[in-house]
């Protein structure tokens, strides 16, 4: 089922939470809402599960109006981040539940409860602890046990808040590529929130990326990512450095005028080279500190108006340049951008050619 969302308002007090949002969302489609806490990605969703009414504007599935159609009548599965299991139920009757508490012209017969839900179960690889409760699985289990439970109604549309925001590092990452999996396998209108930036990367067909309830940004991960159309949305999707200045090149202004550039400029750590000697294109830099975590070794150099860059390199290339160059804290060295990206009036702009004569 698709999803639009048209000129979508909603305030709490003086707080704006979404502001004339648009936003459309094809059939079968995974998209992450992602965002800092306050970005209005919760409110969104639950505006389109209809636990919340929009202040103005509208919600559409599949081209009808549900704004104000009760929440039992959306055909929408909702997890939450704290499973909200019946404690005093197995698993079997939980994921059971939605089918129990239908009217009786449409509740399933016994067999049918049965055979639904073992074929969820499996499904989601937890057949095996049907007649356990919830207090005797782990937060990964209960998860997707929720999940279970959710698509046991056949919902058209499929929202998650943050559900996987309660489990250690290691469980969230396993669960959000079988959740991935899960989807590919059902096809079902999926939305979920996340502030976590590695999540929406790595489980979404698109990402909208909100700030104080506007969407700065939608797209693939690799579009956001690679062509981020705000500073925000570059600064929010991982390090950046942020150089202060002048530069000598041309920017179109207002009305297709050209200035020169005066803001601010973006590299990414891994953007940056370490090199030995001056040359063009290059800034002198002292390494401060290097810290390697598992494959990436980080590095932290002091420029000479005394303000941090940080450089990120494969570890292999670490331990080279550090043989090579004799690095360590107190070294000089060089530094040289292979993009800078900055932002004008007429949008982002990637600076390519001799990038680092931009800072």
């Amino acid at each position: 089922m698709s999803i639009e969302v048209r000129n979508l308002n909603k305030r709490f007090g003086p707080t704006v939470v979404c502001d004339n949002l648009n936003l459309d969302i094809p059939d079968g489609e995974l998209v992450a809402l992602l965002g800092p806490s306050g970005s209005g990605k919760t409110s969104l969703l639950r505006i389109i599960a209809g636990l919340e009414v929009p202040d103005s504007g509208t919600v559409l599935f599949h081209g009808q109006d549900a704004t104000h159609t009760d929440v039992r009548d959306r055909q929408v599965g909702f997890v939450f981040q704290h499973y909200a299991l019946f404690p005093q139920m197995t698993i079997f009757e939980n994921v059971a539940f939605g089918l129990r508490v239908r009217p009786k012209a449409t509740r399933p017969s016994e067999g049918e409860i049965k055979s639904k839900v073992t074929a969820l179960l499996k499904l989601v690889q937890l057949d095996w602890i049907a007649d356990r409760y919830p207090h005797q699985l782990s937060g990964g289990q209960r998860q997707r046990i929720a999940l279970a439970r959710a698509l046991a109604v056949e919902p058209k549309v499929l929202l998650l808040d943050e559900p996987f925001g309660a489990l250690d590092a290691k469980v969230r990452k396993e669960l959000r590529r079988w959740l991935r999996r899960l989807h590919d396998e059902m096809h079902v209108t999926s939305v979920f929130v996340t502030h976590d930036q590695d999540e929406a990367m790595e489980v979404a067909d698109r990402i909208v990326v909100m700030n104080q309830g506007r969407i700065e940004q939608v797209g693939s991960p690799d579009a956001v990512y690679d062509h981020p159309a705000t500073p925000f949305v570059l600064q929010f999707l991982g390090d950046v450095n942020l150089f202060h200045g002048r530069t000598g090149h041309q920017g179109h202004g207002p009305g297709g005028a050209t200035a020169a550039v005066d803001d601010v400029h973006y590299v990414r750590p891994h953007e940056l080279d370490v090199v030995a000697e001056a040359a063009d294109g290059t800034w002198p830099a002292e390494l401060s500190q290097a810290l390697t975590l598992g494959p990436v070794t980080r590095l932290e150099f002091k420029r000479e108006d005394g303000s941090y860059v940080d450089v990120e390199l494969s570890r292999q290339r670490w331990q080279q340049l550090r043989d090579s160059l004799k690095l360590a804290p107190g070294s000089r060295a060089h530094l040289k951008p292979r993009q800078v990206t900055r932002f004008i009036s007429s949008g982002p702009q990637t600076v390519a050619d001799d990038p680092a004569a931009a800072i």
